[in-house]
């Protein structure tokens, strides 16, 4: 199979991924969130809890950007879409429902 054939056959498939990479993308987003906020892996001591706000910033960077080169680069512009709206949409609804449950 040439480059070519590799190249045209990744580039239709971008309908079929779009879905799922904004819903994986989605599903890190919130764990990462729910890690930077403590709730996943209850941190003890203040040290711990940077740590832990650091890890989660660095993986979700890595994760935002890694993506966003990796569909970039092989032409699934929609797959690229999906995957920033669900990483910059699903922490903000996820913190707008914490809000609320809180209320």
């Amino acid at each position: 199979m040439s480059d070519i054939a590799v190249w045209k056959r990744v580039r239709r498939s971008d309908r079929a991924v779009a879905p799922f990479a904004g819903a994986v993308s989605a599903l890190v987003g919130v764990v990462l969130l729910c890690l930077a906020i403590g709730v996943i892996g209850d941190p003890a001591t203040r040290e711990e809890e940077n740590a832990a706000q650091e890890l989660a910033l660095r993986l979700f960077g890595c994760w935002l950007l890694g993506g966003a080169a990796l569909y970039a680069v092989l032409g699934m512009f929609r797959a690229l879409l999906g995957h920033l709206a669900a990483l910059l949409i699903g922490p903000l609804a996820t913190i707008a429902a914490f809000l609320v449950l809180t209320a």
